[in-house]
């Protein structure tokens, strides 16, 4: 793990470096000041993170209809997503820029949801397939690094720069909550045991099984087991740079091994 965690830094420390490089010496990211709309703009509001764990089958999302909710990635075939009506939705996920995810999830989000402001993968935007994208009032981008997993305190919520995450989209969330004001983020429907379902053939997803696995073998489990491990530690490096800055986050899934995070009823934390 300690090897893995030093490689990990360095590897990140990398990509800060020539972030910055091109940041300052450049006009390539000027785009992301666009971001600097939305900051502060929730203010001390609880923002609510949607998972796509199976366990949100079990709560009645429509309780966030008159919430802050950032949802991710194709958890907008929920049922109840026309009522929830997320503020913000994330794609960054490379499936998309490689086609793997069709541009057409994007019109699926405004069409259920049409004042949702989207962020995508700042790495896409100089990719053709992205270049109608780049103007469009509610289509945001999003560049980030992973936090350091040794002893040093890199969290970064300035989305008008790089800002540090964890390994999935969820933890791009949580950054973004920071960014908005909030002091306050629930985190609803992430499991943390999604490979392990898939491992013994079981819904890993709301909606069932995740079709991308659909072809995996056990050498391809292997490699997904060590990312695994190091989401853990993240989800512990995160809890930890939150509670320096007095951000309170929250789990309000019973289910799953997500023990990072305090534990908060679901019913509670919706109660107006």
């Amino acid at each position: 793990i300690l090897i893995d965690n030093i490689i990990h830094d360095i590897t990140s420390l990398l990509k800060l470096l020539i972030f910055y490089f091109f940041y300052f010496f450049s006009k390539k990211y000027n785009f992301l000041k666009k971001n600097n709309e939305l900051k502060g703009n929730f203010l001390n509001k609880k923002v609510f993170i949607i998972g796509k764990g199976p366990s949100i089958n079990k709560y009645n999302l429509k309780k966030l209809s008159k919430e802050t909710v950032i949802m991710v990635n194709r958890s907008f075939t929920h049922k109840d997503y026309q009522v929830i009506k997320p503020k913000f939705h994330l794609f960054v996920d490379h499936k998309m820029a490689r086609g793997v995810w069709p541009l057409s999830y994007i019109d699926e989000v405004f069409k259920k949801n049409p004042d949702c402001n989207i962020f995508l993968n700042a790495d896409w935007y100089y990719l053709n397939k992205f270049t109608h994208l780049r103007n469009h009032k509610q289509i945001y981008w999003i560049k980030a690094h992973t936090i350091s997993l040794l002893l040093f305190d890199n969290f970064s919520s300035d989305f008008t720069k790089i800002v540090s995450t964890g390994g999935t989209v969820i933890e791009h969330a949580i950054p973004l909550s920071v960014f908005l004001g909030s002091k306050d983020i629930n985190i609803l429907g992430v499991e943390g045991n999604g490979i392990a379902k898939l491992m013994c053939n079981l819904d890993s997803h709301y909606y069932g099984k995740d079709p991308d696995y659909a072809n995996h073998n056990s050498l391809n489990f292997a490699s997904d087991m060590i990312y695994s491990s190091r989401g853990i530690r993240w989800w512990y490096k995160i809890a930890e740079f939150l509670n320096k800055r007095n951000i309170k986050i929250y789990n309000l899934s019973k289910e799953g091994i997500l023990d990072a995070y305090e534990y908060k009823d679901f019913d509670i934390a919706t109660k107006q």
